[in-house]
């Protein structure tokens, strides 16, 4: 006799028949993942994870369609540990293997069994022993067993294991319980667990970034930083290398044929990184799918769109695109290009962490930029390192400035890690910038004088000073003026973003300013002729200057580059309150100090000078920067038995998450776009009508910007006027036109009737 396991007619076997697939696609393609004793306790545990599911509860209500854990229904998992054999393989393996083993598979469900206790289980436990007496255990591999309450040396219920008092049976828990959801999730969702690197990067890499620049220059090879990373690809590496050296290609030969994590700052540089990799390395070749991803809360947009490049897609493959979306998000690629928070949500242990954790034991993870960290990002990125350095996961960190009291917090919270013996320079464009320094704040005139035949680039620390500047020069300079920042609907901030790169190319001979903030300082490859800048600290202002002669030297008389330190005031963004100042006050006044007396020639060699000198341990001791991070170590520590949902985990991460609205006007105008989507999504008929819902969702998601998430829920009844629906899951606000909205300047944060008392960051 054989039982349901899924609501779609798969029976028990078959489902554990496609788990034993995937666990022997896992084990082949990263086979250094597992020692041989736990890859044994991972099939083992592919093997028990569902079979309490034959119990005359589950089977009665899977065969009625009835959906989710009901009132007197104990967890399937529970009864499913009830089916090792413990005292057989007690012979075969050491306790810790069989404790990780039974909790892996009784709890590989987060399921709240508060309202049980003990006589109830030992109650459901005699329960399954008919319906066991009737399964065909040897179809799967197994012997004929008779449950039983599992010996308290194995398993205790309403118990988990802790990090800190059993740490070798946590971290073989957390491995068996992470791969044994992955596969078990792949299988579910009839998707590949992982798919194979063969070479396939480094071969890419080799033909077409290595050949190209042959191709212009025959004897060309590797640069000094892409040969030591090349050298590097067993260790845990963090190195500085000058924009422009080429990060990003040294940064792929050190993950050589491992899989791999690249994790940038802002989503704008991992849509950047992903398409150069994904177009120019790998050639925009079909197969690529099965070799690099995206992973970030826009990349059902971007996925989507990739499809809907081919003029052959429509509802009949439809299934393809959902199976691709589903391998990014299973971590199934080899390369996935993602944000902090999409792997280091992991600090928190929140429930369900284990897959990530288990995954990141086997892989490399890409860190670059790591000086565009708040404190708090600083110290999940540092405390996840840890966890994952533990369970033998390794990192390389690329950036190209970093402040030696970062380094100093690595080596402190027990990272390993080697660095080459000096930053890696361009000999070629050591002499980029040229710096004037002026004691008072940004102005127009100063930037209205100089545009005549140059490109100009101006970045504001608000977005609030950026659309002041623009007003201003726009009435003088008229057409000739654009602004960028991250408030403006989906839509219009590619239009931007594309505008902004075609602009700087040198290949475009027109004049003119662009103004913006913090999101042009690190993900986009653009090159100005003129910076105007208020003062920020100095790894911003470095990121910066990386904007204006990115890769020529300035050989002429005068300067390109102005900062404005604001004088006796100080510049948007800054304030003594840290919970008002964009950039941290003392950071900021160590670095007025440090370039106070900048005019002239500023090397490459003299900005790394500038930093070793000026962010030490010692400078910044008592700044409310360092006091943030050990706040926030301390807090992960405190809360790392919590468990927490992944949705409470979301909101943590308030630097990277915001909320996402519609503004009011916007949705006005696409009014129709949005009735047709709720009356499909209202309709009997999903999965007839998935394709146009997919599509429509799509265009939804072009028209939203994104709102500070502290601003929107202080302000939440004066903000919020109506709500878009995407599913019955996700609902997008619609805000207020009092809060206006133009194609050119953004969303405004000041009410039509009354000043806003916030500041806007980016």
């Amino acid at each position: 006799m054989d039982f349901l396991a899924k609501s779609n007619g798969e029976t028990l076997s078959e489902h554990t028949e496609n788990l034993l697939i995937q666990f022997k696609l896992l084990k082949k393609f990263y086979p250094q993942a597992l020692s041989e004793d736990e890859w044994n306790i991972l099939l083992l545990a592919c093997k028990y994870h569902d079979l309490g599911k034959m119990n005359n509860k589950f089977q009665d209500k899977i065969k009625s369609k009835r959906r989710g854990m009901e009132k007197d229904e104990l967890p399937h998992g529970l009864l499913s540990a009830s089916l090792i054999p413990y005292r057989e393989l007690r012979a075969l393996y050491p306790i810790s293997d069989l404790r990780a083993l039974a909790y892996s598979v009784a709890l590989h469900h987060e399921r709240d069994f508060s309202e049980f206790d003990q006589d109830d289980y030992k109650r459901e436990v005699r329960l399954l022993a008919e319906p066991a007496d009737n399964f065909d255990f040897n179809r799967i591999g197994l012997h004929q067993m008779l449950p039983q309450v599992p010996p308290g040396r194995y398993f205790e219920f309403k118990t988990v294991i802790g990090a800190t008092k059993e740490p070798d049976t946590y971290r073989k828990y957390v491995k068996t319980k992470g791969l044994l959801n992955r596969i078990d999730f792949a299988a579910s969702g009839y998707y590949q667990v992982e798919f194979p690197d063969n070479g396939y990067l480094q071969a890419h890499l080799q033909k077409n970034a290595l050949g190209k620049w042959q191709k212009e220059q025959p004897d060309a090879d590797w640069n000094e930083m892409q040969t030591w990373m090349g050298k590097h690809i067993e260790d845990n590496v963090m190195i500085i290398a000058q924009t422009g050296m080429g990060k990003t290609e040294g940064g792929l030969r050190w993950l050589a044929n491992d899989k791999g994590f690249f994790t940038l700052p802002l989503k704008s540089a991992i849509n950047s990184i992903y398409d150069r990799i994904k177009n120019e390395i790998f050639e925009k070749t079909e197969e690529s799918k099965n070799y690099v991803g995206i992973l970030h809360s826009d990349m059902q947009q971007i996925l989507l769109e990739e499809f809907e490049k081919n003029d052959d897609f429509d509802s009949s493959n439809l299934n393809d695109y959902k199976a691709y979306l589903n391998e990014n998000r299973g971590w199934s690629l080899p390369l996935t290009i993602t944000t902090l928070d999409q792997v280091f949500n992991i600090v928190y242990h929140y429930r369900g962490y284990e897959p990530k954790l288990a995954t990141l034991s086997y892989s490399k993870i890409i860190i670059d930029e790591v000086q565009m960290y708040s404190p708090d990002l600083l110290a999940y990125l540092i405390y996840g390192l840890n966890m994952i350095q533990k369970l033998g996961g390794k990192f390389a960190v690329m950036t190209a400035t970093l402040a030696p009291f970062v380094v100093d917090l690595f080596k402190k919270n027990g990272l390993e890690f080697i660095m080459p013996t000096h930053p890696f320079l361009l000999p070629e464009f050591s002499q980029r910038h040229s710096v004037k320094l002026l004691h008072h704040q940004l102005n127009a005139n100063d930037i209205k004088n100089s545009f005549h035949n140059n490109k100009v680039l101006v970045i504001c620390n608000t977005i609030k000073e950026a659309v002041s500047l623009y007003d201003e020069l726009s009435f003088q300079l008229k057409d000739n003026v654009k602004l960028i920042h991250s408030r403006f609907i989906r839509k219009d901030r590619q239009r931007l973003e594309k505008e902004i790169t075609n602009f700087s190319s040198k290949e475009n001979k027109k004049f003119g300013v662009w103004i913006g903030t913090q999101v042009v300082e690190a993900s986009l490859d653009i090159d100005f002729d003129v910076l105007y800048t208020e003062l920020s600290e100095l790894n911003s202002l470095f990121q910066r200057m990386g904007r204006c002669y990115r890769r020529r030297n300035f050989d002429r008389t005068g300067y390109n580059v102005f900062i404005y330190d604001g004088g006796e005031e100080l510049p948007s963004g800054v304030h003594e309150s840290s919970q008002r100042s964009v950039y941290d006050y003392e950071m900021f006044c160590l670095s007025k100090k440090a370039v106070a007396n900048l005019n002239g020639q500023l090397s490459e060699q003299d900005k790394m000078d500038l930093i070793e000198r000026t962010y030490t341990m010692k400078n910044l001791k008592d700044s409310s920067y360092l006091i943030k991070v050990r706040d926030t170590f301390e807090y992960l520590d405190a809360c790392s038995n919590d468990h927490k949902s992944k949705q409470e985990i979301a909101k943590e991460f308030r630097d990277i998450e915001s909320v996402t609205g519609i503004p009011q006007k916007i949705a006005d105008e696409n009014e129709a776009l949005i009735k047709r989507l709720n009356e499909l999504l209202q309709s009997n008929n999903y999965q007839k009508n998935q394709y146009e819902i997919t599509k429509l969702k799509n265009k939804v998601l072009n028209l939203t910007v994104q709102v500070p998430s502290y601003l929107f829920y202080r302000k939440r009844n004066d903000i919020e006027v109506g709500l878009v629906e995407l599913s019955r899951y996700q609902k997008i606000p619609i805000i207020s036109d009092e809060y206006e909205y133009d194609n050119n300047k953004g969303l405004s944060l000041s009410p039509k009737k009354k000043e806003h008392e916030f500041d806007n960051i980016f």
